[in-house]
């Protein structure tokens, strides 16, 4: 994920929080909901700003350098065969 991301996360979350803390006079379950959910994107913005990768993009990028390093691989063993 971009950086892009983190600033478009933080700015959800923030207009999440205002309109929870506004609503929460009106209908108290749906703004904690709404709180809730803006301090959630705001964490998540901020770690994407910060460059601190989720767990999962973390677990894509291993097993794509895996895939890539064992097709180096096969690619390095054709071509020995070959030569030989």
């Amino acid at each position: 994920m971009k950086k892009s991301n983190g600033k478009y996360f933080v700015g959800v979350g923030v207009l999440l929080i205002i309109a929870g803390i506004l609503i929460f006079s009106d209908d108290g379950v749906i703004g904690i909901i709404g709180i809730i959910f803006g301090l959630y994107n705001l964490i998540k913005g901020i770690r994407l700003l910060r460059g601190i990768q989720p767990m999962l993009i973390r677990k894509q990028q291993k097993r794509y350098d895996h895939d890539k390093e064992e097709l180096r691989d096969k690619f390095e063993e054709a071509n020995k065969k070959d030569k030989d």
